[in-house]
């Protein structure tokens, strides 16, 4: 405790110097699309900042006049959308049920692209990829004729009748078509045929410049691809968190650049088929600055890619349904001049993605939020002085808090900390919203927070440092009646390493994420305080031993340090009774306008390593093991079989006065053993007739299961679902029945299911 006697404004000082070099470290060298929490909170600001700004402005660069936003003819329309008219044809679910499920024949796109055509439509892009032809009917009637040695074929002009990929090649020479394709990371992959690159690098560009580059690629058909306008890639690339919030234009294949489906469609529409690019020499390589097609200009990042200005949340755009085309009943003046973008929003198609503006944004119309801003040549971006201005604001900070911020008392700390973030937040915030600049703040803000909060907490860590007593201790971890009968007998006790066989719980909260999301930090950490209180009475109630809160997770264990040979049983009884807490505090929270919150719970015993563990600095009383681990496995497959608790069969064995229902043979990621997992029904003697029955019916299905007679385990799993859908176990096995059957198992399968991930 040395360092407690250097006087307090130096230690702030130099530990602020410390934490300001180390932010300014980790703000310069990480990088934009990195996996880093500095990153990720980045991305948080980033997208809080952009629909704040969306909410501000009515009719800047980044969304349509609100009365625009549900139909595109209306007289409040600017002269600049009229331009432009970007239409989204959505495979929507009407679609799907109109004109059957999806792949759709050639021949029905056919008619579709003839349609468009008819209504006057100027350019159709597909983020469809046709990259295998389609069956034709006629060929199959001939191979079938002849393996019943029929000796008659039907007739060459029929096949070409009936031949859907040559017929939807006929009709996209009717209007300028856009075709979609994938680029690939495996060189081996080159399916298909490409379209011309729109650049070709020189040989100096060629060593030089830096650009996503793809070996392999998955096109579309030559047939279909010779007979079109142009194609582009509709390849996404999300930013670590799984948000789109960029996309690139181009991508480096070979020695050429060729691009996005969004760019192929506005190059198509301007009547152009290169592109220029701009390029500034940094060091010994040339990034990307500037795409330029038909005199529209995109400001790109080093990697050709542009920050996507979406215009508002879902739906901004116009949507049509693809069946209200195919059956004439469009109107006429949405689609006539207009770029078509065929795509879906069926949520059954998968074509949806996370955004800033939306978690199920259709990806047909990130295309069109980046056609809108090619054609009017306004972008986000992220200058190339950046880096300086970020070091300077951090430096500047870094000084001014450690040196100014230990010698304030804690109102006028808060005040001059208060006023820097003020400053910081919304000089960032306007120098988007009006000059469109994307500048990285969190890690200015982050500076601020621990530089204030090192200043405010050092006071009182300094007081209270050496005053850690034994009975503080023991109330992380124990109920009060424990600690006055481990305070009678010390001897009795220790906090030293141990090997055991104990039981450990996991619970924890899900979707608290989504849950957190939605609530300030005053009304999270209610929420949490009223849900930790009565669950770790509850656990105090049945002897157990808290280990550590984690977020929304608790973690406890039974039989150390009191010995208790029931560990087991009353872990397993603690859990049924916080399942019970749980849903009573739902009701409550949802009265009052709280989410709904519901837990999983994982239970395991085995042998673990128990006692006080840690450092000089800080220690805890914890169990260690792969007993642990596997309780920890256990709870986060909760969600996996829509069960509210899972116990390890060890578990099971030791409570021979509880009923459980088995529900499957697993074998988790780092383990080699499989084990048995079941659901705690209650005690024995409470147990329904239902009950009973439902546990035989299940045993008989999961016999049938082992043994591979799928249709037979098929059936009674269906049965078993029909009376109880709310189990989602059920479920789990008609789908890996269904996945199974498709296999060619091993001798010797033993039914074992492995999950692999944690």
């Amino acid at each position: 405790m040395e360092w407690f006697r250097i006087p307090q404004q130096k230690v702030s000082a130099y530990i602020g110097i410390v934490l300001s070099a180390y932010l300014i470290y980790l703000g310069l060298s990480i990088n934009a699309n990195d996996n880093h929490w500095l990153n990720r909170l980045d991305f948080l600001f980033y997208d809080t900042r952009f629909n704040a700004s969306l909410s501000l402005s009515e009719s800047d660069f980044f969304s349509f006049e609100s009365e625009s936003k549900t139909e595109l003819v209306d007289e409040t329309i600017d002269e600049d959308m009229l331009d432009h008219k970007v239409i989204i044809l959505d495979i929507d679910e009407r679609s799907l049920a109109a004109e059957g499920r999806w792949p759709w024949s050639r021949h029905k796109l056919a008619e579709l692209v003839a349609q468009l055509a008819e209504y006057g439509a100027v350019v159709v892009a597909f983020d469809v990829v046709f990259s295998e032809p389609e069956r034709n009917p006629v060929n199959e009637v001939n191979q079938h004729l002849a393996n019943y040695n029929i000796d008659w074929e039907i007739p060459q002009r029929w096949r070409e009748i009936a031949d859907g990929d040559k017929g939807f090649a006929r009709h996209i020479t009717d209007m300028d078509v856009v075709l979609g394709y994938f680029f690939q990371d495996e060189a081996s992959i080159h399916v298909g045929q490409l379209p011309a690159p729109v650049y070709t690098l020189n040989k100096e560009q060629e060593r030089r410049l830096v650009s996503i580059s793809k070996p392999g690629y998955a096109a579309n058909l030559a047939i279909l691809q010779q007979d079109a306008a142009g194609a582009g890639f509709v390849s996404t690339f999300a930013d670590a968190d799984g948000v789109i919030r960029r996309s690139p234009l181009v991508i480096r294949h070979e020695n050429s650049l060729y691009p996005s489906l969004s760019l192929a469609t506005v190059m198509s529409y301007l009547f152009v088929s290169e592109i220029e690019v701009s390029t500034t020499p940094i060091g010994d390589v040339e990034v990307m600055t500037n795409l330029i097609a038909g005199g529209q200009n995109a400001r790109t990042d080093v990697n050709g890619q542009v920050i996507i200005p979406y215009q508002g949340k879902q739906q901004t755009f116009p949507y049509i349904s693809v069946t209200d085309v195919l059956q004439k009943k469009a109107d006429s003046t949405q689609l006539e001049g207009a770029i078509v973008l065929v795509g879906t929003s069926a949520i059954g198609l998968a074509d949806l993605r996370a955004t800033p503006v939306g978690t199920q944004f259709p990806g047909v119309e990130v295309h069109a939020n980046i056609i809108r801003s090619l054609l009017s040549g306004e972008f986000p971006y992220r200058p190339e002085w950046e880096a300086g201005l970020t070091l300077s604001i951090l430096v500047f900070l870094g000084a001014l808090l450690s040196l100014w911020l230990p010698k304030l008392g804690p109102v006028a700390a808060i005040t001059l900390s208060s006023l820097a973030l003020a400053t910081i937040v919304s000089g960032n915030f306007y120098l988007w919203h009006a000059h469109r600049l994307d500048l990285p703040i969190a890690s200015s803000c982050l500076l601020i927070l621990v530089l204030t909060l090192l200043n405010l907490a050092y006071g009182y860590l300094r007081e209270n440092a050496s005053k850690r007593l034994i009975k503080g201790m023991f109330n992380q971890y124990v109920p009060q009646a424990h600690i006055d009968r481990m305070l009678d007998d010390p001897d009795a006790y220790q906090f030293a390493g141990d090997s055991k066989e104990l039981t450990v719980l996991f619970a924890d909260i899900r979707s608290f994420t989504t849950i957190s999301e939605h609530l300030s930090a005053a009304d999270l950490k209610a929420l949490l305080n009223q849900y930790f209180t009565p669950i770790t009475k509850i656990i105090f109630d049945h002897e157990g031993t808290i280990d550590k809160y984690v977020g929304d997770m608790v973690m406890a264990f039974w039989g150390a340090p009191l010995e208790d040979e029931h560990h087991a049983q009353n872990g397993i009884l603690s859990a049924i009774e916080m399942q019970k807490a749980t849903a009573m505090l739902s009701e409550e929270f949802i009265a009052r306008g709280l989410p709904e919150i519901k837990i999983g719970v994982g239970l395991n015993t085995g042998i673990m390593n128990v006692g006080d563990m840690g450092s000089s600095y800080r220690r805890a009383y914890t169990v260690l093991g792969d007993a642990v681990n596997l309780g920890s496995r256990l709870e986060s497959i909760t969600k996996f079989y829509g069960a509210d608790i899972l116990v390890g069969e060890r578990t099971a064995e030791l409570c021979p006065d509880l009923a459980f229902s088995f529900v499957d043979r697993i074998q988790v990621k780092g383990k080699d053993e499989p084990i048995g997992v079941f659901q705690p029904l209650g005690l024995k003697s409470a147990l329904t007739r239902e009950q009973i029955e439902q546990g035989s019916r299940f045993d008989a299905a999961y016999e049938l299961y082992l043994n591979q007679q799928w249709e037979e385990a098929m059936q009674k799993f269906y049965a078993l679902k029909a009376g109880n859908p709310e189990n989602k176990v059920y479920q789990v096995y008609i789908d890996r029945i269904s996945d199974l059957r498709k296999q060619e198992l091993t001798q010797g399968w033993d039914g074992v299911f492995r999950h692999t991930s944690k």
